[in-house]
């Protein structure tokens, strides 16, 4: 049975000059039905508000005249070349227009008449051309003030899409639900979602478009608001969760272990403790960010945590990203609870059957009381007596579903608590975006004795002096990384490998040294061979790709060179420098370029004159501009087509206010009129969330 053509869910196929051939074409865009369509908005507009004086438009430039055809344009042809030309006249200033191979174009124009053309300009002397301009009559100029510009694939032409775009409008004119409430609409000035639609596509000023896109860029930002606040809403209202009261004998041991730290807790530290502990105390389930910048104290924290939940008779559960990252806190962990009754087991993909059968029969039995590992943990075989709490690190290397899995093998019909914990600052403005569904506790706080690293830009001709540089570390017994952006040489860039370095440092520059090499590409076992002789302090140099971007520590290593530093983005140059710097000593790190490119030297700039990662995120917004800032997708969050991440904050605040304003005086959309969003919120954000009964 064929759709009616007016429904938003009707194939495209059925507009008039779309067959299926032309079908199969759009579909690539990711366009199949009338509603995909609307919301394919224009990358670009071709302006043609203006009017340019024939007398001063400059070579190269992009301009819109209006000028009368002032004789029968010329057809010339040179093999099988057809040049037309044709003489433009305005106010007595004159300019050619030229096509090639549009013969047509000689009978479309008419001796006499007016019209506006909008092409490149291109100066040759005292001669001055329109090259291949577009041309309406001037009496058809008003709907043409800003013309559309789309994405294309190959065989599809703009021509095609704005046909195909101007007859799905026709057919669903007044059939377009508008999803916000009347009032909300009316204190933002927003305009109806009928009018934006229509004027993203057709605009006539470059206000109309300003319009268009605040009302449209409203819509994605709030709907998903809406939906990551309804899931805490939800989350605290049906998921219950180990009620851990202060009991004496828990106090007494976290207080023991706390002092048995070689260091003082920050106040940071201090107050992440805090929130942890009242959120242990009520009913409802924990579902806490713990975001800091590199070294800020995440570990001690979540060991915290941990014993706490321990101690109350409760296991936990411990995910990494990486077998590295999971190996490393899980002797990290070991040491911390040496002197406790706590016992920890280490699971990753690369476990022995027998290991891991020991593995699955203690956390069952409840002798394991915490697990650590990576993806690993989440497969279904892995059971736990009496699992109270879940933790994540590096939360924004995992999806929002990934996350949530991690409370499904509790053992018992309470809900896990959720701490997850990001060593990637971020700006407010996003982290309301990306953690919108977590609460959020920031430790902008480093612990005492921790010296900022210095870091300086340096090139080619300055590699000797780096290399005495580096040679006066190893000599005093310390250690260093040096990090490169590819494994192997290619012939297609001209860039560091870690393979080339490797070689390069242990043959020729230190063939006396213990100079080892790590990538992506190893075996699990050799990688934990590796870096357990590079913790040992075996290994003098460790020649590495981005494989230690997250979590690795080591407090003996205080040097890091970065080979062609342009080649990383800001946040993740920081990530890696805070890969040294652990410890007591002074720490250096390098960023080697060559590069002359100004944004890439502001970057490389930006991190030799901060070691706060907060600032550094600022920076990193305005420098990257449009993208996939922090891995949006990675997050498991909807693509945003209009709005701007970096440059669109106040909508962002705006928005946030709004959806707090609705749900706070109606949590479950009881009301009518806030009915009518949870279809367009689970659409926004592909989940349902239509409430259980």
């Amino acid at each position: 049975m064929t759709k009616n053509v007016t429904s938003p869910d009707s194939m495209i196929q059925l507009l008039p000059g779309v067959g299926e051939k032309k079908a199969k074409l759009f579909h690539k865009l990711g366009l199949n039905t009338m509603q995909d369509l609307l919301y394919y908005f224009p990358r670009d507009y071709e302006d043609w508000s203006g009017r340019d004086s024939v007398a001063e438009v400059a070579d190269s430039q992009w301009s819109t005249i209006e000028a009368v055809v002032s004789g029968v344009p010329s057809v010339q042809c040179k093999g099988r070349l057809t040049i037309i030309r044709a003489n433009l006249e305005q106010n007595g200033s004159f300019i050619t227009a030229v096509w090639f191979n549009q013969p047509w174009i000689k009978d479309s124009l008419k001796a006499g008449s007016s019209y506006v053309f909008h092409g490149q300009v291109n100066r040759k002397g005292k001669m001055t051309s329109l090259q291949n301009p577009m041309y309406v009559r001037v009496e058809e100029a008003a709907d043409f003030s800003f013309r559309p510009i789309y994405s294309l694939t190959q065989g599809l032409s703009q021509l095609d899409l704005r046909r195909a775009i101007t007859r799905a409008m026709k057919s669903l004119k007044n059939t377009q639900a508008d999803p916000l409430p009347s009032a909300l609409r009316k204190h933002y000035k927003l305009c109806t979602l009928e009018y934006a639609l229509e004027h993203i596509h057709y605009p006539k000023t470059k206000r109309d478009i300003s319009i268009a896109k605040e009302r449209l860029g409203f819509d994605e930002l709030f709907l998903l608001q809406m939906g990551l606040r309804l899931i805490k809403i939800r989350h605290e209202n049906q998921i219950v969760s180990p009620i851990m009261k202060e009991e004496k004998g828990v106090n007494e041991k976290l207080q023991k272990w706390v002092q048995a730290l070689p260091y003082e807790l920050t106040g940071a530290q201090k107050q992440a403790i805090a929130d942890i502990r009242n959120d242990f105390k009520r009913k409802k389930s924990m579902n806490r960010l713990i975001q800091g910048d590199v070294g800020s104290g995440k570990t001690v924290i979540a060991a915290y945590a941990m014993a706490y939940a321990v101690w109350s008779g409760y296991q936990t559960v411990f995910m990494a990203p990486t077998s590295i990252l999971a190996r490393q806190h899980f002797h990290t962990l070991n040491n911390l609870f040496t002197d406790t009754d706590i016992k920890l087991a280490l699971l990753t993909g690369e476990t022995k059957k027998s290991e891991r059968d020991l593995i699955m029969t203690g956390l069952i039995e409840g002798n394991i009381n915490i697990l650590i590992g990576t993806h690993a943990v989440l497969e279904e075989t892995v059971k736990f007596k009496n699992l109270g709490l879940c933790i994540t690190d590096e939360q924004h290397r995992f999806g929002v579903d990934q996350r949530a899995r991690l409370g499904e093998f509790s053992g018992n019909e309470l809900y896990p608590h959720t701490l997850v914990m990001s060593a990637t600052p971020i700006p407010r403005t996003l982290a309301l975006i990306i953690y919108g569904d977590l609460d959020i506790t920031l430790l902008q706080e480093k612990p005492p004795g921790r010296l900022p690293v210095a870091t300086y830009t340096a090139r080619e001709k300055d590699r000797p002096r780096v290399e005495k540089l580096l040679l006066k570390r190893i000599d005093d017994n310390e250690q260093v990384y040096v990090v490169c952006p590819m494994i192997e040489d290619s012939s297609q860039q001209d860039l560091e490998s870690a393979t080339g370095v490797y070689n390069y440092l242990s043959q020729k520059v230190f063939p006396d040294r213990n100079i080892s090499l790590l990538h992506g590409k190893l075996s699990a076992k050799a990688k934990a061979k590796i870096m357990a002789d590079f913790n040992s302090g075996l290994i003098d140099i460790l020649v590495t790709t981005t494989v230690i971007e997250v979590g690795v520590d080591n407090p003996n290593v205080t040097m890091m060179v970065i080979e062609n530093a342009e080649r990383f983005g800001l946040a993740q140059l920081h990530q890696l420098r805070g890969r040294i710097g652990r410890g007591s000593k002074e720490s250096l790190c390098v960023l080697m370029s060559e590069t002359d490119d100004p944004k890439a030297r502001h970057r490389l700039t930006a991190l030799c004159s901060s070691n706060d990662g907060f600032i550094i995120a600022e920076e990193d917004l305005k420098l990257r501009g449009p993208g996939d800032f922090f891995g949006i997708k990675q997050h498991g969050l909807p693509e945003f087509k209009i709005v701007n991440l970096y440059e669109d904050r106040d909508l962002i605040l705006k928005t946030n206010e709004a959806a707090e304003k609705i749900l706070n005086s109606d949590p479950e959309l009881e009301s009518v009129e806030n009915r009518r969003l949870l279809p367009f919120i689970t659409e926004r954000l592909k989940m349902n969330l239509e409430p259980t009964l």
